[in-house]
């Protein structure tokens, strides 16, 4: 059975997303889902499906219910207002900027943790009964200091006169 076709009740459909369906329940009298109703019951379909996965990734990423809700509200179409959209255009782009900012902030810790877990690896795994603690804090301090330099650097801070 292809997305298209699938469809889920609550607890199926909470399952996919390691929810409880009460959580389904709030996101759903919060209005940002809507599901079917079938004798009472609720029905979730392949489009609640993309719409919760594209919730639940913005939730992952720090974005609040009512953030998601403004975002909702233009894309499916209830703002019609131009001042209304215009504001919303200009709240969205100071998060797309947020957001560049964060990636940024993440591959560079990604980049100093995976330096650290080398550094482990070097000083403390592949050096059989060797403590390795005060190597490892030589090694990470002139690792760190050498990150800093090249994050900071007159080129990365474009202070070029």
């Amino acid at each position: 059975m292809s997305l298209g076709e699938a469809s889920w009740g609550i607890r199926e459909f909470a399952e996919i997303f390691d929810v409880t369906p009460r959580t389904i329940r709030f996101y759903e009298d919060k209005g940002l889902l809507k599901p079917a109703r079938n004798a009472g019951v609720r029905v979730f379909d392949a489009e609640d499906y993309l719409r919760f996965e594209r919730i639940m990734r913005a939730k992952r990423i720090g974005f609040t219910l009512d953030d998601i809700k403004e975002v909702l509200e233009v894309t499916d179409g209830h703002i019609k207002d131009r001042v209304e959209l215009l504001r919303r255009k200009k709240n969205f782009e100071s998060a797309i900027r947020s957001l560049k900012r964060r990636r940024e902030d993440i591959d560079v810790i990604s980049r100093n943790m995976s330096e650290i877990c080398a550094i482990i690896s070097q000083n403390v795994e592949n050096v059989p009964d060797s403590d390795g603690v005060f190597d490892l804090a030589t090694a990470y301090d002139a690792k760190f200091k050498q990150t800093l330099a090249d994050d900071y650097s007159a080129e990365t801070l474009d202070l070029k006169g």
